[in-house]
């Protein structure tokens, strides 16, 4: 048997080139076509091996039905049986899972058996597999210490300008608006909302495309974040995008078109149940029912559609499916030289709403999306490397002319009998209640297109300066981008028209001629600049590294003055024999809208590392573990969130008032009066955060089973609240200061197995995060009772009545506690008198819910094998629980006019009302009309919001190699792949993301196909 070898070895051995008795011979290739170098080649069974050389050739001795192994990090194993000993052609795939041996951090990377910090991240293949407007859907359940929550299923335009532009005593008024397309998840890291940086640059850019990004990871700990100083408390999302690499040109270009299904729509009552439903709320309340039996006959019976309608408007104005369809060209090659990267982008995602084919112009909602984001990197010397990165992105966001949001909230307020799609004339049907037509509303409104423009560039030195002292080398970067929005306003209103007794038509409304209205929203401009000395050098055992480090970012938002925040910072590691670990930084930050004296502060962190793993008692007693590291780390962080709480405002500022204006003179001419605004703080601060981290991370199987923990302990301090024992005597609002004190503690767990039975490479991973988060002081107004208290709670938490049934008789409603000034009646809700003075008011509120420590999980798991593959994500949560109280629910769906005539739509919930047959089994208390006691927060409308859903999955096959080249192509991948496919939650009829009046959740399927060249 040929001994172990290197690839030079193989390239030089005898049979190069030509076939000896006993050989085999080859090329492995990349799953563009290219050669892998590197890789190593076995005979199954046996333990020599031999590697590819930088041609990807290999020579190895094997004979006829051999099994060869081929084995690379990051991709999968590849066995093939030799059945002939001519040259084999192999192509790898790369792995679902990746483990590279550098992983990313804040401005820079780190050797994962390195670092300290408590990091988590998921590669292109883990993101890819979703079908959605931003990556942000592809996040869920799979970042340990990541929350997520969809709140909309669609984008949500900017269509009025986003600050104002009048200044008063030379302070401008601004409503703290800044660019971010997330206008669907909220996300929180560790209680925290996350910081995105993108490239090393600071932008809340989502809509990135996820075949163009390398990696996105959730920066944790306070070390880990320190380099952004006075706002290192929140954390950081870490997204990097795929760099220019040397090599022949890797071309991939990908299309899909996916069918989009709304959720969690509720199920609106029909026009006979509504009548039957309103006549019962009538007479609960003591007044004559509106509707007669031959009403009841005429909308059961559908008789009389004019004046008796009967008209499901979801299934009126919704499409039951809307396209989704993107396509993705992505271009990465060059020379040890210079590099390219290009990566282009196309999306269309269309909305829910039906349109009409005489309209010459689309009135659905729509998102059109351009994106180009290039890189090209050149070194201009063997030391010194310039690295340029363009991004450009063109987007419109179009929605019916009243705009979308409109639409939904009179959808869900209007009943199915209000009046009829058409008259029989032809005209849109209206009443003196509803004078705008929602057909009319949805396809024959005009529109609203909201156009966002942004252009990008980075640019990168870096200098190895190593001709000063080895491991010495000096970076810079700088950012400038541009973002801006724009709104044309195209609508219109039709007249609609109400059917009177004498069958002649009445038109009710005002018809408003069709708009071409164009405003500016918004306008941005960022700079970024960076500077730093790094060093790493290795002195036998001993590696020391450094970094010295300037930024400076700003910020200037519209009409605003410009924000400033800068960071000067020194951090230095030592670690020996890559075992033990000392790390530590300390950053001097300042923001420049904090008072001129106090603008500027202290920020530090330090941390510990042992790599257990490497001691004589864990190799000589437990060979099975390759690596077993334990790390901690302290941080003092800051957040500087006072742009939340005003602007500049240590500066007394005086607005404009209607209330305020004067008779002045002999002709008695009004002034304008002018009074203050909040009184000013001149001791604001920034909010501080002690935080603690102790991990571990430990690898087992060769490998192949890792295990990552956490454990943190956030104590948030100073943070900006506004007294709750102030009197009212000042005359004006009081400013906030820094007073809060709050808890945030939890763990983390993260396990993955990744393997291989032949050619079948499977993996599992999960993960799951428990948080608990509590008020340790809030300066509330006193309080006679403990329950009433929020201090000690979440800050989370939901408060309210406790709802012990239904009052189920006269007598009982009138001996048990009710409300102040309420007469209760059999049926209504009955709560808990938790002072026993037999009052209900608030002073029986107390926390009802969403007080215990949240839970969030995700797991998901994958194969590949012979080209075919499958993955899924599941992701759930825990300990969570939703106060649902709205008229979906709780009755009539808006209250009415002229004397309680009208009400808006009912659901199906309504049917679980209390009545004296069903007192027994009633979900909600008796009918009626405007009844707050009925309607009150209270645990009657508290549910359940835990729930587990398959986020995602897809399954896909890559054509073999031998018929792709015969299309000279590289290689050709069909999939099909789904999101939101399924989901189990504990209370059903809503979605447990979104719910209530909002653009629902979508369930995505998908499919595509993806080439490379």
């Amino acid at each position: 048997m040929l001994a172990k070898t290197s690839y030079a070895s193989a390239h030089n051995s005898p049979g190069w080139g030509k076939t000896v008795p006993d050989t085999v011979s080859g090329v492995v290739l990349d799953e563009y076509g290219n050669p892998l170098k590197g890789v190593s080649v076995t005979v199954k069974g046996s333990p020599d091996f031999v590697t590819t050389n930088a041609s990807g050739r290999f020579v190895i001795n094997a004979a006829v039905n051999n099994v060869l192994m081929f084995n690379y990090p990051n991709y999968n194993v590849t066995e093939v049986v030799v059945k002939n000993n001519k040259g084999l052609t192999v192509r790898l795939i790369d792995s679902y899972l990746k483990s590279p041996e550098k992983i990313n951090i804040l401005y820079g990377t780190a050797f994962t058996s390195k670092n300290i910090g408590a990091i988590s991240t998921v590669y292109t293949n883990q993101l890819t597999t979703t079908p959605a407007t931003l990556y942000t859907y592809a996040l869920p359940g799979q970042l340990s210490g990541l929350y997520t929550q969809q709140i909309s299923g669609f984008a949500a335009p900017q269509t009025t300008g986003q600050t104002h532009a009048d200044f008063i005593g030379n302070v401008v008024n601004h409503n703290n608006y800044s660019e971010n397309d997330n206008t669907e998840f909220f996300l929180s890291l560790r209680g925290q909302a996350p910081i995105t940086v993108i490239d090393g640059v600071q932008r809340e850019i989502s809509s990135l495309d996820p075949e163009s990004i390398e990696s996105i990871s959730v920066l944790k700990d306070g070390l880990s974040n320190i380099l952004l100083g006075i706002n290192s408390s929140r954390g950081v999302l870490l997204v990097t995008t795929k760099r220019a690499q040397a090599g022949p040109p890797r071309i991939s270009f990908t299309a899909q078109y996916g069918m989009q299904q709304s959720l969690g729509l509720p199920t609106p009552l029909s026009a006979y149940q509504y009548a039957y439903l309103y006549n019962e709320a009538l007479q609960n309340d003591a007044k004559l029912p509106i509707y007669s039996s031959s009403d009841f006959n005429a909308y059961r019976n559908h008789t009389d559609p004019n004046r008796h309608p009967d008209v499901n408007w979801f299934k009126t104005i919704l499409r039951d499916n809307s396209p989704m369809t993107s396509y993705k060209l992505n271009v990465n090659g060059g020379s040890d030289i210079a590099r390219y990267s290009v990566s282009l982008n196309y999306l269309d995602q269309a909305g829910i709403f039906k349109t009409d084919a005489s309209v010459p112009y689309n009135t659905n909602n729509d998102l059109n999306r351009y994106i180009i984001n290039s890189d090209l990197s050149v070194n201009v010397t063997k030391k010194f490397n310039v690295d340029l990165q363009l991004f450009g992105r063109i987007q419109q966001a179009t929605q019916p002319g009243p705009g979308y949001n409109s639409i939904l909230s009179t959808l869900f307020t209007t009943p199915n009998n209000a009046y009829p799609v058409y008259n029989l004339n032809g005209s849109f049907a209206g009443t003196t209640n509803f004078t705008n037509n929602l057909l009319a509303q949805t396809e024959f409104s005009g529109y609203q297109r909201t156009s966002s423009n942004d252009v990008l560039a980075n640019l990168d030195l870096k200098y190895d300066m190593s001709s000063v002292t080895p491991g010495l080398s000096a970076i810079g970067k700088s950012n400038l981008s541009f973002s801006s929005q724009s709104v044309i306003n195209r609508g219109l209103q039709n007249n609609a028209y109400l059917i009177k007794a004498d069958s002649t038509y009445s038109a009710v409304g005002t018809p408003v001629a069709q708009a071409n209205a164009f405003g500016s929203v918004s306008s941005a401009r960022y700079f970024y600049a960076q500077g730093a000395l790094n060093y790493d050098r290795q002195f036998g055992k001993h590696n020391i590294t450094g970094m010295l480090f300037y930024d400076t970012r700003s910020v200037t938002l519209n009409y605003d003055l410009t924000a400033v925040t800068t960071n000067r910072a020194l951090k230095a590691g030592y670690n020996y024999d890559d075992k033990y670990f000392v790390e530590a930084a300390v950053n001097y930050s300042g923001y420049n809208r904090y008072p001129p004296h106090n603008q500027n502060g202290w920020f530090y962190a330090g941390g510990l590392g042992w790599q257990m793993g490497k001691e004589d008692f864990i190799k000589n007693n437990f060979s099975g573990i390759n690596s077993w590291k334990w790390r901690a780390d302290y941080a003092r962080t800051g957040n500087a969130n006072v742009d939340n709480f005003g602007y500049y405002n240590f500066l007394q500022t005086y607005s404009a008032s209607n209330g305020y204006v004067y008779s002045t003179g002999n002709s008695r001419a009004p002034v304008q009066g002018y009074s203050e605004n909040a009184l000013a703080n001149p001791l604001i601060s920034w909010e501080k955060a002690d935080k603690i981290d102790i991990g571990t991370d430990i690898a087992f199987g060769s490998n192949h089973f890792k295990i990552n923990a956490d454990y943190y302990h956030d104590r948030y301090s100073d943070l900006l609240q506004i007294r709750g024992n102030s009197i009212a005597l000042l005359g004006i609002p009081y400013s906030a200061e820094n007073l809060g004190i709050n808890l945030v503690q939890g763990g983390e767990l993260s396990l993955t197995y990744q393997n291989n039975i032949g050619n079948f490479n499977y993996f599992l991973t999960g993960n799951g995060s428990i948080q608990s988060t509590k008020i340790i002081f809030s300066d509330e107004e006193p309080s006679p009772y403990p329950w009433l208290r929020h201090t000690g709670n979440s800050p989370g938490a939901i408060y309210g009545y406790t709802a012990i049934g239904f009052f189920k008789d006269a007598n009982d409603a009138a001996t048990s506690a009710t409300t102040t000034g309420y007469t209760a009646q059999a049926g209504d809700v009955k709560y808990k008198d938790l002072n026993n003075d037999h009052v209900i008011n608030q002073f029986d509120i107390s926390n009802i819910g969403n007080n215990k420590p949240l839970i969030y999980y995700g797991f998901s798991s994958g194969f590949s094998y012979k080209g075919f593959s499958l993955s899924f994500i599941i992701q759930g949560v825990g300990n969570r629980q939703i106060l649902y109280n709205n008229p979906i629910v709780n009755g009539f769906e808006g209250i009415g006019f002229l004397g309680l005539t009208y009400a808006g739509q009912g659901y199906e919930a309504l049917t679980g009302r209390w009545t004296p047959e069903t007192a027994n089994t009633a979900t909600l208390p008796r009918l009626s009309l405007g009844n707050a006691n009925n309607t009150a927060n209270s645990t009657l409308f508290l549910r359940n919001g835990n729930y587990l859903r398959l986020k995602n999955a897809e399954i896909g096959y890559n054509i073999p190699y031998s018929f792709a080249k015969k299309l000279r192509l590289s290689g050709i991948r069909v999939f099909a792949n789904g999101e939101n496919l399924a989901t189990l939650y504990g209370y059903k009829g809503i979605d447990p993301e979104v719910y209530g009046i909002a653009y629902p959740i979508q369930r995505v399927f998908n499919a595509g196909i993806n080439i490379k060249l």
